[in-house]
């Protein structure tokens, strides 16, 4: 039996959510040779620094002392050669390749990931940076095999939401992460794309578009070391990250088994609120965030209405002069390609998907024949960046073709 889903009070204090790990000097070498030896994860590594003060004392102390926390094979392995030289590689083709690395001392970190139990002691970061310290972040996640309702309301939210400078974070998978994200960068805003593989391996084949269009406007946040391949245990460890970066977790569509059910249990243990929209009583794919609501998940009907929450429970701060930090209800070009500013009940049809003047003109464009993207951004005078988040919503909409040599076609 799931736990009870009654929401907590944010303003009180207590709780999982006062977990931080003091301020210390951690570099980032010794952090991740910490993090590379044999037995050692991030709730280890925590312990290390807790019980050592810092990584590179933790490094050098008595072996036994380290094997009383860490094990006998990691207190032996933190003097293998071989190690650090990986390791001064590892950063070595980071700081070629351009990505960023925080580790707990930065002031960039992200401090809701220090309420985690094992928060990563690094972290890796592809894109526009600055976007770890948004504020607000709402967190949207559901089926992988979900339904095109499903896709649609996610995307519509991601979009509405982002229109209005709060971030959209999502954990890039097929079905509802990859609309939530795509709804987002359709309307010019933030999103955050949390990873279960290194922030240069696009994951799943199917999203690697949308991974370069997130990578360009967005941040790609990954725990694991670039070149990472993704791997069934990795996404449990990334959906406790996507709790912990939001003040809101939304489940749009969630079977009984699904993964959205482990970020949910996170948000829960840190006090986060969890929002649910309902679906069919009949539908299996949606048993387990119907569930979600009877356990006292607050229901999301109505996007006008969550947004005004979220705005209101959540002010708008943070951010950059780039595209995802606007103020609510700034005017922006984004805003008027992300579409008609029409927010309703969630269950319009299909028909109020299309929003917007420019993802007509562009279908109608692709009437012809395969076109360019870039002759696209021409004709219609709107940045190469706004054009591609568009192909990619329709692509995942199934109603255009991408070809080789980034030409597209209307789907037949």
């Amino acid at each position: 039996m799931r736990r009870s889903v009654v929401q907590r009070d944010p303003t009180t204090s207590g709780g999982p959510r006062d977990r931080v790990v003091p301020t210390r000097f951690v570099s980032t070498f010794e952090t991740l040779l910490l993090e590379r030896l044999p037995d050692v994860g991030p709730a280890t590594v925590r312990r290390l620094i807790d019980r050592f003060g810092t990584a590179e004392r933790a490094l050098v102390c008595p072996e036994r002392d380290f094997a009383a926390v860490a094990g006998l094979r990691a207190a032996r392995a933190r003097r293998s050669l071989e190690l650090r030289a990986a390791v001064a590689d590892t950063l070595a083709q980071v700081a070629a390749r351009g990505i960023g690395v925080m580790t707990w001392d930065d002031d960039a970190y992200p401090a809701r990931l220090l309420h985690l139990a094992d928060p990563p002691p690094t972290l890796f970061l592809a894109g526009r940076v600055e976007l770890a310290a948004q504020r607000p972040v709402v967190t949207i996640i559901g089926a992988r095999r979900s339904t095109e309702r499903a896709r649609m309301v996610a995307e519509r939210l991601g979009a509405a939401l982002s229109r209005r400078g709060v971030a959209v974070a999502s954990g890039l998978a097929l079905g509802v992460d990859g609309a939530a994200h795509a709804g987002a960068l359709r309307a010019g805003g933030g999103t955050i794309a949390v990873l279960g593989a290194g922030v240069d391996v696009p994951y799943p084949r199917a999203h690697r578009r949308l991974h370069e269009q997130i990578a360009a406007v967005g941040l790609l946040v990954s725990e694991f070391v670039p070149g990472t391949r993704a791997a069934p245990h990795h996404f449990p460890r990334r959906n406790r990250l996507l709790a912990a970066l939001s003040e809101i977790t939304v489940v749009v569509e969630a079977g009984v088994k699904s993964g959205s059910l482990i970020t949910v249990d996170h948000a829960l243990d840190l006090g986060r609120e969890v929002w649910v929209v309902p679906g069919p009583i009949d539908a299996a794919v949606s048993k387990g965030s119907n569930r979600l609501l009877v356990d006292g998940a607050r229901p999301l009907v109505s996007i006008d209405d969550f947004v005004r929450h979220v705005l209101e429970a959540f002010p708008v701060r943070g951010g950059s002069d780039g595209v995802g930090a606007a103020s609510p209800g700034s005017p922006r070009r984004a805003s008027r390609v992300g579409g008609d500013p029409r927010q309703g009940s969630l269950f319009e049809g299909r028909s109020d998907r299309r929003e917007s003047w420019l993802e007509r003109a562009v279908l109608a464009a692709l009437g012809d024949g395969p076109v360019l993207a870039d002759e696209l951004a021409a004709r219609f005078d709107v940045p190469a960046a706004t054009i591609l988040a568009l192909l990619t919503t329709l692509e995942l909409h199934g109603e255009v073709e991408r070809l080789a040599g980034m030409r597209y076609r209307r789907a037949a």
